[in-house]
């Protein structure tokens, strides 16, 4: 087999390996602890055949983890891969029990969802002269597939065993008895303990007690790869504090180019020491710089300087090198710390993006709702795009915040050409602009179907991988409230479409009644605006007296307009509850549904209201008793008569004088006979004064429009007339004539 690392104590070894044993059995999980250089700290746990011929033919090989660990370079998460095989993926989760000590749990392998195929022709090209291949061919074959959020929640439960395993092997390499004899040691390891190490009180205590060194101080990488002196304790401390120095350059510089603590002697004979003299600061006689490894996979320096000639300095290495550790794992918990503050603010807002983004009502009220919640994540991004394939503006798909104008132009012409309904990306990406910028993208998907992107940006590649999940989550919370917004249009298509054809049966079944409650509608919607209702609260009042000649079982069995339904249900129970003393709520919206619907129907001709009956059409509401006085506010009723009075002075006086009564008139009969029209033109001209087209009309006589035409040619030869406007004017002058109705 492959040689073991010794790394960790052999005391530990055993238990260790039980405990990855006792867990891969329970999981059956294929599990191997190794270095930070790829070699095996454990046996591995094998699950299956497979695994050991794989493990096995591997034995020959030295270090053979180490290729991808070094092609992954400094990680800091639990990471799902497939660099081996597309397809056939596999855990790697980092531990980091102590500074300078990095170990991998690796855990796999597992087949993806749907990659079978690809995964076994890769496979073959792979291991086809392996003595065994056949036998893992089978076994492979045989492998289930795993969905990603099974391989999610694999990769979760493994993390708990890293999470042990860290602390163990953290404890031994921490706390060895030697170590704890020294009092400041074993006081800081009681305080990491209870809390995280507070970096300038230990250099205070280093500089005051401790070490033979005046100076202490501790220098971090930043972002740009350059060293700051963060913290300082001791004499001349305020020179060198806030002092920057690449790495490479001067003692320093030198120090952090290795891992190994660097002594320097008689600073002031080397030139090096220019250093402090253009900081104003004495020149040091010795200099101790001890490399820590701190959150990110950064680096840091604990130094320690002495201005006189001390040769105890050098005595206090070991002690120094502990104290270094330490600080660097407390500064790897405050950054966990200060992360899970983050993350449980992060939660919060992410709660909040679930309440509020499939309230939205349009792709523009999502857009903006989605930059609202994106920009105030703890993480501050540096930008945040939303594009959307389809939106109801063309001239508008994309929505951003922290772009130029043409920066984002550019970018969203960049992204149609990637992303598109034929091609896109199922998963984040993390894309790397031309110049510089890290951004996360998102895809918004509704089924299979790309609908947009969601992209934000990131200082580095390392954040936009920490927030990643978080992005993405809201990226689903989006795409719940487009399928919400798509499911509403579909919705509103069919209701419309619905209403269209109710009006238009209405239409054909009782004219009258149709045109009284168009009247109804548009006087609801002018009153509910007189009074302040809201827009929205206007038009369903006019909807609701849309619907108002129709029996409530007829309109609900097809399931639109409940609202509306609900309205008018409660103004029925008015009528029905005329001796009921006590007083049925009402909400404003429906005391002016009442208020309209017994004005217009004082106003209207009960002989053609009432017929035909049908099994559908209700005109009682237009001729209810609603006992107004009892059951509607004196406020409101007062509204309604100032309204009144508003509307006879701003329109002209007219009669409305509608299709059907002017078909019922004796002048037309008279007419038609004076014209000799036959029974079959007679529906004809009867529908050509309801309006209709020659489609329409072909529809509901059941001819053709050829027929229809045909119609109308004999139609006007006999009424002496060259098209059906004239025909129209003709039958209105005669009839108005007749009757000496006023329009």
């Amino acid at each position: 087999m492959i040689p073991l690392s010794a790394a960790v104590p052999d005391s530990l070894m055993e238990e260790i390996q039980q405990l990855q044993d006792t867990f891969g059995a329970v999981t059956s999980q294929a599990l191997v602890l190794t270095d930070q250089e790829g070699n095996l700290i454990t046996r591995p746990t094998i699950a299956g055949r497979f695994y050991k011929e794989i493990i096995d033919s591997l034995q020959h090989v030295h270090r053979p983890f180490e290729q991808t660990l070094r092609r992954l370079g400094a990680l800091s998460h639990p990471a799902v891969l497939d660099r081996w095989i597309p397809g056939l993926k596999y855990i790697i989760t980092p531990l980091v029990p102590e500074y300078g000590e990095i170990y991998y749990l690796w855990s796999g392998l597992y087949m993806e969802e749907g990659a079978k195929e690809l995964v076994l022709q890769a496979f073959e090209s792979k291991m086809k002269n392996h003595p065994e291949y056949d036998q893992l061919s089978s076994e492979l074959a045989a492998l289930p597939e795993s969905s990603s959020e099974r391989v999610f929640e694999i990769r979760d439960k493994i993390a708990v065993l890293g999470s042990i395993l860290c602390k163990l092997i953290g404890g031994s390499a921490l706390k060895p008895v030697t170590e704890r004899n020294t009092m400041m040691i074993s006081r800081l390891l009681t305080h990491l303990e209870e809390d995280f190490l507070k970096i300038e009180e230990v250099l205070q205590q280093l500089a005051g007690t401790f070490s033979a060194a005046d100076l202490y101080a501790f220098a971090k990488e930043n972002d740009e790869g350059q060293f700051k002196v963060n913290y300082a304790a001791g004499k001349e401390a305020h020179l060198l504090l806030n002092a920057v120095f690449p790495q490479g350059d001067g003692f320093f510089g030198q120090a952090v180019l290795g891992k190994d603590p660097r002594h320097w002697k008689d600073i002031a004979k080397d030139p090096r020491s220019l250093y402090f003299t253009r900081r104003g600061m004495t020149l040091p006689e010795c200099l101790s710089c001890y490399p820590v490894l701190i959150n990110n996979g950064k680096r840091a320096l604990l130094l320690a300087i002495s201005f006189g000639r001390n040769e105890q300095v050098q005595g206090y290495d070991r002690q120094e090198q502990i104290v270094a550790s330490l600080l660097g794992i407390s500064d790897w918990g405050e950054m966990l710390l200060h992360r899970g503050k983050l993350l449980e603010e992060g939660a919060f807002l992410l709660k909040e993006a679930a309440r509020l983004l499939p309230q939205a009502l349009s792709r523009k009220d999502l857009g903006m709702q989605l930059l609202d919640v994106v920009m105030v994540m703890p993480f501050y991004p540096s930008s945040t795009l939303v594009y959307f394939q389809e939106i109801e503006s063309p001239n508008i798909t994309y929505f951003s915040r922290g772009w130029t104008s043409d920066e984002d132009a550019l970018y969203v012409k960049g992204l149609e050409s990637r992303y598109s309904q034929q091609s896109f990306l199922s998963s984040a990406v993390i894309f790397e602009t031309a110049g510089g910028s890290v951004l996360l993208e998102c895809p918004l998907l509704s089924g299979n179907e790309f609908k947009g992107l969601l992209s934000v940006g990131f200082r580095g590649r390392s954040e936009a991988e920490q927030w990643q999940t978080f992005i993405e989550s809201v990226a689903c919370l989006a795409t719940v409230a487009i399928r919400l917004l798509e499911k509403e249009e579909r919705y509103i298509g069919q209701a419309e479409a619905f209403m269209t054809e109710l009006r238009r049966y209405l239409q054909n079944a009782n004219t009258e009644l149709s045109s009284l409650s168009l009247d109804a509608s548009d006087m609801a919607v002018d009153f509910a605006r007189y009074i302040g209702l809201t827009e929205e609260e206007a038009e369903r009042v006019g909807k609701t007296a849309l619907l108002s000649p129709f029996h409530i079982e007829a309109l609900m069995d097809f399931g639109y307009y409940p609202d509306e339904i609900s309205l008018l249900q409660q103004v029925d129970e008015l009528a029905s509850q005329f001796f009921t003393v006590e007083k049925p709520p009402l909400p404003l919206s429906g005391q002016v549904l009442a208020l309209i619907l017994q004005h217009t129907g004082r106003g209207a001709d009960q002989k053609h209201l009432g017929s035909p009956p049908h099994k559908w059409i209700d005109p009682s509401r237009y001729s209810k008793d609603y006992n107004i006085a009892s059951w509607i506010e004196d406020e409101r009723i007062s509204s309604f008569q100032s309204f009144l009075l508003s509307r006879e002075d701003s329109r002209p006086k007219k009669r409305i004088v509608s299709a059907a009564r002017l078909l019922d008139s004796p002048a037309l009969t008279t007419l038609k006979e004076e014209w000799g029209v036959s029974p079959r033109e007679e529906e004809v001209l009867e529908l050509i004064v309801h309006g209709k087209t020659n489609k329409e009309i072909a529809n509901t006589l059941f001819i053709s429009e050829h027929t229809v035409k045909n119609h109308l040619s004999r139609i006007f030869n006999k009424m002496n007339v060259t098209d059906r406007s004239q025909i129209i004017a003709l039958i209105y002058k005669v009839i108005l004539d007749a009757e000496r109705i006023e329009i």
